[in-house]
């Protein structure tokens, strides 16, 4: 037996008796014996069942580091399998892929990184079958679902599908579920700065999902431009957020968040049209 080999089995053992950080510290070192193999990155000059295992030990790697919620390690595995997914290598279809795939977008999903979303939810459809469909898969139709909801504004839809375990496919999905709660609070947020002026404390616990008046309390301190009197949360004006926006435009070391890039776009295009009227 290889030093691969005892590697790979000793990972694996690590990974189904629930040692995930035993796994994560072998994992490295199987890396370095895939390099030395030339199965890090795969190629057709390498034999079938060798570039089918090297890729089940990656995808493997990829259940480890969601169930430690490493984040940046499940980043860069994502980007070593990518390689092994490709049709040129003629591998056997993997029965990992779909749902590697779905995390993979749950997690751009929950950094809000749409663009990329959807660059590679295209890049998907054009790999499926004739017969195939993203939504007819269990693991795919979630994170597509939870972005057209969001993108509907069905905040109720989206609160059940990340915290209600029988709406989750499977229990990775849940933990990393857990990173889209703030997402949604944030959206939600925006949209009540859009929608309203005050809202009761009260409302907007329900509003926000949350348990308590005080976790309400907590998460209004954190907003820029809320403000709470009597027991009311008052958003800031349009005119306030122009201001602060532009004063932040004009300080280079102070970035911008999303709402806030498109809010400048905005009225970048605004000045425009005046310009040309």
């Amino acid at each position: 037996m290889t030093a691969l080999e005892q590697l790979a089995q000793q990972f694996t053992s690590a990974y189904e008796h629930s040692n995930y950080e035993g796994a994560s510290q072998l994992l490295p070192k199987i890396k370095l014996e895939l390099a030395r193999n030339n199965l890090i990155i795969p190629s057709k000059a390498v034999s079938t069942p060798d570039l089918a295992a090297a890729r089940q030990v990656l995808e493997t790697g990829v259940f480890v580091s969601v169930n430690r919620r490493d984040e940046a390690e499940f980043s860069r595995l994502i980007a070593q399998l990518k390689p092994f997914y490709r049709s040129e290598l003629n591998l056997p279809p993997s029965p990992n892929k779909n749902k590697i795939t779905a995390l993979y977008l749950l997690v751009l999903l929950s950094k809000n990184e749409i663009a990329e979303f959807h660059t590679e939810l295209e890049a998907l459809v054009s790999t499926l079958d004739v017969n195939e469909s993203v939504e007819s898969d269990q693991y795919l139709r979630y994170p597509v679902l939870l972005e057209r909801w969001l993108m509907e504004g069905s905040y109720d839809k989206v609160w059940k599908a990340i915290t209600q375990s029988s709406q989750v496919p499977s229990p990775e999905f849940a933990i990393f579920a857990e990173t889209l709660v703030r997402t949604v609070r944030d959206e939600i947020a925006l949209s009540a700065e859009n929608a309203y002026t005050s809202l009761p404390i009260a409302n907007a616990r329900h509003v926000l999902f949350f348990d308590s008046d005080r976790d309400v309390i907590a998460f209004a301190e954190q907003q820029h431009g809320w403000s709470i009197q009597n027991g009311i949360i008052y958003f800031p004006t349009l005119q306030e957020k122009e201001a602060e926006l532009e004063a932040n435009l004009m300080d280079s070391d102070v970035p911008l968040s999303n709402s806030e890039k498109i809010i400048a776009n905005g009225l970048e295009y605004a000045k425009q049209i005046e310009t040309i009227i």
